[in-house]
């Protein structure tokens, strides 16, 4: 047999083998679906003091939640400018759960049922918050950006990305 033909048998047989192990092999546990998401952008500035209320899209899964915040005053926000979370509103109980973790990478997880605040940014100082991700009202999914007027002096920029 030339070298030709054996390695046209070669990869034959390798061919052959790879199929059928294919159609023995064992089904993934669980089912795989191919999932259509969805994303949302907002945009707005607030006054210090004012809030933006958004409603999270109804769908039955896990809806991400990025937030960046600028003063535009020619610095850069310390310890960061960005908070983001996970959240989900249970079916039933119409509650909110979540996972938020906040500019300074702290990672809180929670529920309507203990809090309101999911997130927030804060400042340089110890103990100074300039903006917080809130559930305002949780059978209706709606939540909403806040920013401290004790805090801040100027109107914060933010873009606000929602993943569903």
């Amino acid at each position: 047999m030339s070298s030709r033909s054996s390695f046209k048998l070669t990869l034959f047989l390798g061919l052959l083998t790879t199929c059928l192990i294919g159609a023995y092999a064992q089904p993934l546990q669980g089912q795989e679906e191919r999932a259509e998401c969805g994303c949302r952008e907002l945009r707005f500035t607030l006054q210090p003091g004012a809030g933006h209320n958004f409603v999270l899209p109804d769908v039955q899964g896990p809806v991400r939640i990025e937030v960046s915040f600028t003063l535009n005053n020619g610095g850069t926000q310390e310890p960061s400018e960005l908070m983001y979370a996970v959240v989900n509103q249970d079916p039933a109980s119409k509650q909110i759960t979540w996972i938020g973790t906040s500019s300074n990478g702290s990672t809180s997880g929670s529920s309507s049922l203990k809090g309101k605040i999911i997130a927030s940014i804060f400042g340089g100082g110890p103990g100074t918050t300039n903006a917080t991700l809130n559930v305002v009202a949780a059978p209706t999914r709606a939540l909403a950006i806040n920013q401290n007027a004790s805090t801040t002096s100027k109107p914060g920029e933010y873009v606000v990305r929602i993943y569903f």
